[in-house]
């Protein structure tokens, strides 16, 4: 059942998060407020060269507090496509472009109180770019075999959620090829 909004707020906002307040009416008529946190959607893209091992990235994570081993990650600008800034952030964070973008999928990993989609991309045919990283990123590639990045995923190792599905949804996908 889902719930009516009666009045939003917007109570903080920078370039990367707006926090809004909701005054809302549950569906049995009871009302309540709901904080949410709103992101700019997202990209994960899984890199995945011939010999079957993927590219990961290894960067500190301040609200983390520590290395995260992810996928190349990042929002999608004003204007652009998933499929644009899937592109575009494969070029910054590992300097590749690929031949093949498959898009794996829409999630929603924090669905009780942030909204942030993203959208899951594979990427194969790869080949050189000059990389490009955002100011005050310092990315790590990281690279292993597509089955070691699933079993780190299964022992805690790999923990950022988007890359945690991407991963199972690009194994199925190619399971038999």
């Amino acid at each position: 059942m889902r719930c009516e909004t009666l009045s939003s707020e917007t109570i903080y906002e920078d370039p990367w998060t707006r926090i809004v307040r909701d005054d809302i009416r549950y569906a049995d008529g009871h009302t309540g407020r709901y904080t949410v946190v709103v992101k700019p959607p997202g990209v994960s893209v899984i890199v995945l060269t011939q010999a079957r091992t993927v590219v990961l990235t290894k960067e500190f994570r301040y609200a983390y507090g520590d290395y995260s081993i992810e996928a190349v990650s990042g929002a999608i600008e004003p204007g652009e496509t998933p499929l644009d800034a899937a592109r575009r952030e494969l070029a910054e964070e590992v300097g590749m472009m690929a031949g093949t973008m498959t898009s794996l999928g829409l999630v929603h990993p924090f669905t009780a109180g942030v909204h942030s989609p993203s959208h899951l991309f594979l990427a194969e045919g790869l080949g050189p770019t000059p990389s490009r990283p955002d100011p005050g990123e310092y990315i790590e590639p990281v690279e292993m075999m597509l089955s070691e990045a699933v079993d780190a995923v299964i022992a805690g190792q790999i923990v950022h959620a988007p890359t945690c599905l991407a991963l199972l949804f690009a194994e199925r996908h190619l399971i038999g090829r």
